[in-house]
Order: C-alpha cells, then sequence, then structure tokens
C-alpha cells in the first residue's frame, strides 16, 4: 500500500507539472487559415493555478483562436497508400481533395512534421465504442487543444446576434465526404433538421439546445449554400458552444444526404423507416456503419458486430500540417471489443496497444502498468488527470417512480428521498477517509459531489471560494449527526429490528444501483464502502448490481432507481448543464422525469413544481444564463445555482476528489500534448487533441 501511494505521489507531482507547463503555452496550438469568428467565443484562454487539493482551475479571458498556417512555398502531400490510388487512376490529386484552398484547417504537429502509416490498435469494452468515438472528434465547434476554450472545427468562422436569438454557421467550402461526394450544408444540414422533425422517424431527434423555453423548436435557414441561420424566440448565446461536447452531439447531426436517402422512403421507393434506422444507426453509425460516408481523419471500412471495428483514412480529409501534408499521418484504426475490462488491462499492459487513453481507466491499475512499461515499451503519459469532482459518487433520486414494486409505499419512498434531512444523514454517514483508503490506496481527498476542480468557472477569487463552500457541504463523517438527521426526517426503527423504517412504520431498504460508471472496479468498491457506513447508522441497503445490463439505463430514465453510483466531472457546466441543470431525461443526474419534462417541452416527465425538488428554480437559472452574453455574469448565474444545491441539497453524494489517469504510451508514439483531461468526456479529449496529427515510428509501424 505504501509503495502505491509514493508511486500515485509522484505522479500527482509530475501532473502538476504538466499543469504549469500548460499554463506556460505548453501543448500543441492548431487553427485554420480562415478568418476568426465575427464574434470571438465566450469561453476561453487560460492560466492554470495549481490548488492544494484539488487541481488547477482554468483562468478564462475572451477567447482568440490560435492560428497555425503552412510554411512558405510548401507544395501538398499525401500518404503512400493514397498516392498509389491516384496513381491507379483510382482518386483524383491531393489538391483536388483538399477544401478550397482558404477553408483548409492547419494543425501544428505538437512532436514536429510526422511519419505517415501505420495501424493504431485499441480496445473497446461496447459495441458504441464511444471511447474510440471520442478520438475521431470533429464537430463544427470543437475544444482547443490546450483546453482553453472553443474555436472553428468545419466552420471556418460563426456570429453570434446581439441579443443573443440568431447564430450563423459559416461553413469551410469545398469539403468533401470520404466517398468524394461534396459536403454542402444547404442539402446536408437541412436533411438532419427534416430527419429531426420527423414525427415518424423518433431515431434523430431535435437536440435540447435546439428548442425554446416553450418547447418550441428554433427556425433553421440557409441563405446560400455553405450558412446556416438558426433563430430562437429568446437569447442562446451558449448554443454555438454546446455542439463542441464529446462526439453525442454532432455525430447525430452529421447525416450525408446522397447516401441516407437511397434508404428514405420519403425519397426512394420500396424503402421504410426500418430501412433508414438501420443506416442512421442513431448516434452510434461512426463505429457501427461499415462504408458510412463520413467527415472524420478515419471513416469506418469494416465492421464485424461484437469483435471489432476497422476505420481507413480518410483521402479527402480537409486538414493539412503545417508543411502542406494533408492529414492524418496513421493509415487505420483497428478496435477491438473487449468487454472483461481484466482482459483489456493484460492486453493495455502488454503494449498490444500503440496508445490507450481509455484502455483502462482506473488509476489503481497504475502501479501495475508501472511494472510492467520497461519491458513491453511503453510510457504512463505523466500529464494524464481525470478532473473528477467525485469519484465514486451517488445520485439521489427525487424524482422517484417505482410505484410497481412499491404500490403501498412508492409516494412515501419519494417524500423520503425528497427529505432534505434524509439526504443530508445520506452524505454525512459515509466515511470518505475509509472510502479513499479503500477504493484509492490513500491518495485523494473528501468531497461533496461537484464538477471539476479544474472547471473555469472556479478560476476567480470569488469562484474558488464557491467552489471550496460547495465541496466542504456536508462531506465531513458524522454517523451521529446522521443518526439525528434521520430522525427528524421521521426515519427511525419502529419494529425495534435494528434498521430504520419509512415514517409509517412500513420497513424500507435502500436500494443502490450498481453500474460501470466510473469503470467496473470502482462503483463495486465505493458501493461496498459506502452500503457499509449507511448500515452502521441503521440503514438497510441492497447492492443491485447492473453491470451492463439494460436495466442500468432503463431504471434511470423511468425514474425506478433511489440512488445509483456516478462520476462527476465537468469543465464547462453550460455546454453539459445536467451535473447542475437538469434538462434532458438521459442525463438529469438527479431529476430523470424533470428533465424528461423540460427536454420535450412538457410532452413527456413530470412537470417541475417551484418549491419541492428545486428543479424548477435550476431550470428557470438555466435559461437566465444562455440568455446572458456576458462571461464573468453568466458566471454569477452558475454560483446562484451552486447556492441551492448547497441549500437545499445535497441531491447527490460526493465521495473522493481528482485522480492521475492511466494514459499508456507506446514508446515511439508522437503527438500528444502535456496536458490530458478524460475525466469530462465534453471537452472531447483525446480528440481535442488533434489525434490525426499523431504518427508512430517505422518500428510501430512494423516496417
Amino acid at each position: 500500500m505504501k509503495r502505491t501511494k509514493i508511486i500515485l505521489v509522484l505522479l500527482s507531482l509530475l501532473v502538476v507539472m504538466a499543469l504549469a507547463l500548460a499554463a506556460c503555452g505548453g501543448g500543441a496550438t492548431e487553427e485554420p487559415v480562415a478568418e476568426a469568428p465575427t464574434k470571438a467565443p465566450t469561453e476561453a484562454p487560460v492560466e492554470v493555478a495549481p490548488t492544494e487539493d484539488t487541481g488547477a482551475a482554468i483562468v478564462a479571458n475572451e477567447a482568440t483562436p490560435t492560428v497555425a498556417v503552412m510554411e512558405e512555398g510548401s507544395i501538398y502531400g499525401e500518404a503512400p497508400m493514397l498516392a498509389e490510388m491516384v496513381a491507379a487512376g483510382e482518386l483524383p490529386p491531393v489538391e483536388e481533395r483538399l477544401p478550397n484552398k482558404e477553408d483548409i484547417f492547419v494543425v501544428s504537429p505538437v512532436d514536429g512534421v510526422g511519419e505517415y502509416g501505420g495501424t493504431w490498435h485499441n480496445a473497446s469494452w461496447w459495441q458504441g465504442m464511444g471511447n474510440i468515438e471520442m478520438i475521431v472528434y470533429d464537430p463544427p465547434v470543437r475544444w482547443k487543444s490546450d483546453y482553453t476554450g472553443y474555436e472553428p472545427g468545419l466552420l471556418k468562422s460563426w456570429e453570434i446576434s446581439d441579443d443573443g436569438t440568431q447564430l450563423t454557421w459559416n461553413w469551410r467550402q469545398g469539403i468533401k465526404w470520404s466517398d468524394g461526394e461534396p459536403f454542402v450544408p444547404s442539402v446536408d444540414m437541412a436533411y438532419w433538421w427534416e430527419l429531426a422533425n420527423n414525427e415518424d422517424f423518433k431515431v434523430v431527434t431535435v437536440p435540447f439546445w435546439a428548442r425554446n423555453s416553450d418547447g418550441t423548436t428554433m427556425e433553421v435557414s440557409f441563405p446560400d449554400d455553405y450558412t446556416m441561420v438558426m433563430k430562437w424566440n429568446e437569447a442562446h448565446y451558449i448554443a454555438n458552444f454546446v455542439v463542441a461536447q464529446g462526439f453525442w452531439e454532432w455525430l447525430p447531426m452529421e447525416r450525408p444526404f446522397h447516401y441516407l436517402s437511397q434508404f428514405d422512403p420519403n425519397y426512394t421507393a420500396g424503402m421504410t423507416y426500418a430501412d433508414l434506422e438501420k443506416a442512421v444507426y442513431g448516434g452510434d453509425w461512426l463505429m457501427n456503419v461499415a462504408g458510412y460516408p463520413c467527415l472524420h481523419a478515419w471513416c469506418p471500412s469494416e465492421v464485424v458486430p461484437g469483435e471489432r471495428t476497422i476505420l481507413t483514412r480518410n483521402p479527402y480529409y480537409w486538414k493539412v500540417d503545417t508543411a502542406g501534408n494533408q492529414l492524418p499521418y496513421i493509415d487505420y484504426m483497428d478496435t477491438v471489443l473487449l468487454t472483461d475490462n481484466q482482459v483489456r488491462l493484460l492486453e493495455v499492459a502488454q503494449g498490444k496497444y500503440e496508445a490507450s487513453f481509455r484502455g483502462t481507466d482506473d488509476p489503481n491499475n497504475i502501479p501495475f502498468l508501472l511494472e510492467q512499461a520497461e519491458a513491453n515499451d511503453f510510457t504512463l503519459w505523466p500529464g494524464a488527470v481525470n478532473g473528477a469532482g467525485s469519484w465514486p459518487g451517488w445520485n439521489i433520486n427525487m424524482n422517484f417512480n417505482d410505484c410497481e414494486t412499491y404500490p403501498d409505499t412508492c409516494e412515501e419512498i419519494r417524500a423520503l428521498l425528497q427529505n432534505q434531512d434524509f439526504r443530508i444523514g445520506l452524505s454525512i454517514a459515509l466515511n470518505r477517509e475509509r472510502l479513499i483508503d479503500v477504493v484509492w490506496g490513500g491518495i485523494g481527498y473528501p468531497t461533496a459531489l461537484t464538477i471539476s476542480p479544474q472547471a473555469w468557472h472556479f478560476a476567480s477569487p470569488e469562484g474558488r471560494k464557491v467552489y471550496e463552500e460547495w465541496r466542504d457541504t456536508y462531506a465531513e463523517y458524522d454517523p451521529e449527526g446522521a443518526k439525528a438527521h434521520f430522525d427528524a426526517a421521521g426515519f427511525v426503527d419502529a419494529d425495534g429490528d435494528g434498521w430504520r423504517d419509512l415514517p409509517s412504520g412500513a420497513p424500507f431498504t435502500l436500494v443502490m444501483d450498481q453500474g460501470d460508471w466510473g469503470g467496473q472496479v470502482v462503483p463495486v468498491l465505493g458501493n461496498e464502502t459506502y452500503s457499509s457506513d449507511l448500515n452502521a447508522v441503521g440503514v438497510n441497503t441492497l447492492i443491485n448490481d447492473l453491470m451492463g445490463q439494460p436495466d442500468w439505463t432503463l431504471r434511470f430514465q423511468q425514474g425506478l432507481f433511489m440512488i445509483r453510483n456516478t462520476h462527476a466531472s465537468e469543465l464547462d457546466i453550460w455546454t453539459f448543464p445536467d451535473w447542475v441543470f437538469p434538462l434532458r431525461g438521459n442525463e438529469a443526474r438527479a431529476w430523470p422525469l424533470e428533465g424528461k419534462y423540460y427536454e420535450t417541452g412538457g410532452a413527456e416527465g413530470w412537470e417541475p413544481v417551484p418549491g419541492t425538488t428545486y428543479a424548477y428554480e435550476l431550470q428557470q437559472l438555466y435559461k437566465k444564463g444562455i440568455a446572458e452574453p456576458d462571461v464573468e455574469k453568466r458566471h454569477q448565474v452558475l454560483y446562484e445555482a451552486i447556492r441551492i444545491l448547497i441549500d437545499k441539497g445535497p441531491f447527490m453524494i460526493g465521495g473522493s476528489g481528482d485522480q492521475q489517469m492511466p494514459v499508456v504510451v507506446r514508446n515511439g508514439f508522437h503527438g500528444i500534448p502535456d496536458l490530458v483531461i478524460l475525466g469530462p468526456w465534453a471537452p472531447g479529449s483525446p480528440g481535442n487533441l488533434n489525434p490525426e496529427q499523431f504518427w508512430m515510428e517505422a518500428k510501430l509501424r512494423g516496417e
């Protein structure tokens, strides 16, 4: 145990050094030659300021896109495999495959101009392969590689009207789909919007940011082929930046009309919506539909369901390096499906994957991986951190709705879960120091559930004060205090059997849903530890193991759970709001049914009632925040929301704070910047690091 602590402390010091380097300008820079946005992104460049136990908050200023340009006199280069196809007459010359010259995206390589070739091997643990979709990240607006804000991606610029009701996207011209067909936003983006609004086809839906507060959708128009205008009834200053989050915002919008229309019964006779659904494949088409034309560096070429997916370089990719070489450098991405985390860990430890960002996501594996590093020719990336506000943590269900299982006590259980004294008791019954010892070998700090300590909302002295109060709220172990709060809630042992009962006297068991949110090991250790602490203060518990089962998601969406394990992190709450603002049924952490009501404009879910679960108050603050153009004032709105979470909560239970992440990189794999934040998926990492400029030396390419 002591050896583990020493290793992790050393790694933590390296992380702080990496953060300091990032503050001084370390990491990759990238940016198209095209003009900057007419209105600069409101989220922004940073310094990283280490704190005693909470990582480093991002200090934001008004963003100006980083700029990379081609070296003077450069001519366009291409991968040998593509040059062979050009020579054989199978592809047009590289100059004809790239966008208009002024709209080419130029990437500055982190480790110098790279070498072409090779296959990047990887593993995933579910068929959607979202960890790989996080690598192949190319939305219209993107997170910058140093996490300092946003910049244009597929767009060359954007404009937000002064009143925030209109967003204009100016797309790069001349981009082509991976099969060579032109990407024309007035056709392809119009088709996405058509699908999203098709009442008979529910696979593609209107995203939450595209709705007015009354549930109606934004208006979309195309003044010309490459200009897209979105209008709302009220200010939506945040919408532009929501699209930059993870893979789940953009991939459902990436709909090539020329390809999908052949399966669409509205365009092709004999087709059905079932045919279209197979081709659309929800939001995970990138790893599941071979031949689907894409706009990414690598596109799906071979899919063996349940086994593997191979992505092949996009010959029409729209980015080059500073020497004019078309990216990506790497030819293929070969991903195998391995659901067993121990098997996956062993393969990572054997160096089978040239760079594994989430092949194993348990920091407790770092000592074992360090022991294997020299023999298997890899390095653990020192600047890789999780950015966790709490890991593990637990969401409490304010919308408990399992009246089928509990027909006589359903409403009473809901009232108990909504009772603040009960929730305070749950929080202070947790011995966080013991939790940290059991789960993390003593490395970590006790915390309530917050978003990432690195979040830029907490950079100012006022923001840091807000964060620290939030972090410390009901986070001190106090079993006697927990008993007192339970008693105040009427949650007492009515029958003398040693277990606390519902206020009516009916027996009660707190069901703890257990899933793989936060890994497959941490939730188990965390739930076992927390369960024993709750038992010690008279709370009867049942760990409901749902690892890998559909019920893990279904029980959440339908409001059937009582509490469930979680992993909390976020760098920009306005673009992934659900840790604070319950807006989406699939994401609203403690308010699934009230989030569904907001998401659907009242068509589904439960209507929030003021002064009860506080979902209503939080949703109103979200509307206030997205209508605020000033960044600092928007921070103030968040502070108001956090005040509700402090004064009326806890609605979620925190455990331990930030951790190092086990990113395994083979020696000879290049292009990774110093700082890598992997806990919050919203920043698109490692995709925001520009993996198209990652490259491998000849020994890794098998040459």
